[in-house]
């Protein structure tokens, strides 16, 4: 379960957490509050926002760079300590 950074206790408004925090309410705020479809511009607001998403939360989020490339994000099991086994005979 991922969460998510608008469920966490307000950071300190002086922080770095904090002044990303207001930036991704701007810019949800300015996607919601949208009167008229700019395809342009809400691409814009979305990479940006997910940018400052996984910059709060890097674990849940695609990196920005994989974003933009299009590199699909490699689920990885919650338990990676099991190697392969061969079977046996």
């Amino acid at each position: 379960m991922r969460i998510d950074a608008r469920d966490r206790p307000d950071p300190p408004a002086n922080s770095a957490i904090g002044f990303i925090q207001r930036e991704l309410d701007r810019i949800r705020t300015a996607i919601a509050l949208r009167e008229a479809p700019n395809p342009e511009c809400d691409t814009r607001l979305r990479a940006a926002s997910q940018a400052l998403s996984w910059a709060l939360e890097p674990s849940g989020f695609a990196t920005p760079y994989d974003t933009i490339m299009g590199i699909p994000q490699v689920q990885v099991p919650v338990d990676c300590s099991e190697s392969p086994h061969l079977a046996q005979s």
